[in-house]
């Protein structure tokens, strides 16, 4: 073998020794500023907040109350009183940029800007707000800078008698972002000065210490990649001569260890590529256990579902079946957690669901299928593991939904535009987890559906998993994301509450598998 020629390793420990130092100081600089950063930027954010709440609080309050004053004078076409006191709410608040109110054809009949008086609205934005039905609130900029303006409409006797229009100036916000930044910069040079002074005393003695031991420490370091060559090059019968019994002297053992391991190393190799090729095509087989993520779509409903193991494989399964009489069959379940043990449960789970599937015809009960699952997986697990269960069957005649529950989360229904206002609901139902007891028995419930209902299943890998922080997506958060995509097709809802949850969860490996269903009545 050629001699390799190059730097002394005490040179090479010397520069890497600084260059390691150099590097800490100034990744600590970075970080100062990267922290103090981020203190002003919160700061701002929580200023803003702040203030923006408040400002809301008060237009709602300012508004409503500009309405009560308002309707009698309106109704009364008493427009002078208000041409009086519209002007002094802008007079008496230094924040308000303006303030009028219109009349139901659009016609301003009191304005803080008397020259506006008698005149139809021209602006886009004053227009917006008169069209609104209800109550309505936009952040705006102008010429003059950002605005919040608030409406609400007139009502008497069930008829809008007209609007009013209250606007606030965000000077005073902006003013104050602007100060906290100029408050950020003078920071951001005083951490550059301390960094660079720390920085300079530790490079001088972190580089006084490196010479002193790259010195003491090469010398048999030298001799050890000697020995090492020697076995590099085929020869196991030769030994490291072992003088110390520090880190050095370890590192000799390991060498002498290596020409007796090396047979068995390169055995286990082998049988760590086995393993992880059985390992892929247990995969492989799970991956058929669940439906593709192709859409699945009747004349009633559409149905989307993912799933997303946390390991090669998981414990999550969920599948959907059409029922001889048009009914549609859904199960998702969650066993007790994930790889290979997980992915046998689930495999049994899904024969039993199919066995019983088979045998049941049009017959097939909820309470039924999960007695049946219950009974195999207690057989196949022996408490071991246990497995949560939603089972549910959709009606397309009766339009309802009838489910029963193994202790797995309620999926939710939701139905925007609800006339109580609870948009969000829950299909609630408990029973024992598969598994659990050989005997368990379930309840069946019914709940009736509408169209336009979007109904999602889910198992609890998606709201107990992680950021980098430590934080749970949670409940919370997965509820307004399917708010937010409750409009869309059930695939592109799929693809956008996975997204909203991939985009929190970042690059951290997931600790539970993930599985959705999506489904969409039609009308």
């Amino acid at each position: 073998m050629e001699k390799r020629r190059g730097a002394s390793i005490s040179v090479k420990m010397i520069a890497t020794s600084t260059l390691l130092i150099l590097t800490i100081v100034a990744l600590f600089g970075i970080l100062n500023i990267v922290n103090t950063s981020r203190i002003f930027d919160e700061q701002s954010s929580r200023q803003r907040d702040l203030y923006v709440s408040s400002l809301q609080k008060r237009g709602s309050v300012q508004t409503k109350d500009l309405v009560q004053a308002s309707r009698n004078a309106i109704v009364q076409n008493d427009y002078t009183t208000l041409q009086n006191f519209v002007p002094d709410i802008a007079n008496g608040d230094p924040e308000v940029a303006y303030v009028f109110v219109a009349g139901p054809d659009g016609t301003v009949i009191a304005h803080s800007d008397k020259k506006q008086l008698a005149r139809p609205m021209t602006d886009a934005v004053s227009k917006e707000m008169f069209a609104a039905k209800d109550a309505a609130t936009k952040e705006v900029t102008t010429s003059t800078g950002k605005q919040y303006v608030f409406s609400r409409p007139v009502i008497e006797d069930n008829k809008r008698q007209g609007t009013v229009v209250l606007a606030y100036s965000l000077q005073l916000l902006e003013n104050t972002l602007r100060k906290l930044d100029s408050d950020k910069e003078a920071a951001f040079q005083a951490a550059w000065v301390r960094t660079a002074l720390v920085g300079l005393f530790f490079v001088l003695v972190g580089t006084a210490l490196a010479i002193f031991q790259g010195l003491r420490i090469s010398r048999p370091i030298k001799m050890l990649a000697w020995r090492a060559d020697q076995i590099a090059r085929g020869d196991l019968e030769t030994r490291v001569e072992i003088s110390s019994g520090d880190e050095i002297g370890m590192l000799g053992e390991n060498f002498n260890y290596m020409a007796d391991r090396l047979l068995i190393l390169m055995r286990e190799t082998a049988e760590k590529a086995t393993l992880e090729k059985e390992l892929e095509v247990a995969r492989t087989i799970q991956e058929t256990l669940v439906p593709p993520n192709d859409p699945v779509e009747r004349s009633y409903m559409k149905l989307a579902g993912y799933f997303l193991p946390a390991s090669v494989c998981g414990g999550d399964w969920w599948t959907v079946h059409d029922m001889p009489d048009g009914r549609i069959l859904v199960v998702i379940g969650d066993v007790t957690g994930h790889g290979v043990p997980s992915a046998m449960i689930t495999a049994a789970a899904k024969a039993a669901c199919d066995v019983v599937r088979a045998t049941e015809g049009d017959k097939l009960t909820v309470t039924r299928l999960l007695e049946v699952m219950n009974r195999a997986i207690f057989e196949s697990a022996k408490r071991k593991f246990v497995m949560t269960c939603f089972a549910s069957i959709l009606d397309p005649v009766r339009r309802t939904i009838t489910y029963a529950n193994a202790g797995h989360n309620f999926p939710y229904l939701y139905r925007p535009g609800s006339a109580d206002g609870n948009d969000f609901q829950v299909l609630m139902s408990r029973g024992n987890r598969l598994g659990d007891l050989e005997e368990s028995t379930y309840a069946e419930k019914s709940h009736a559906l509408s169209a336009g209902d979007v109904l999602v299943w889910y198992t609890d890998g998606i709201v107990e998993c992680e950021n980098d922080r430590g934080e749970e997506y949670g409940e919370k958060r997965f509820r307004a994301a399917i708010r937010r995509a409750a409009d869309l097709d059930p695939v592109a809802m799929r693809e956008s509450v996975v997204g909203a949850a991939g985009a929190f969860f970042g690059d951290r490996q997931r600790k539970d598998d993930i599985t959705l269903v999506f489904a969409r009545i039609k009308p």
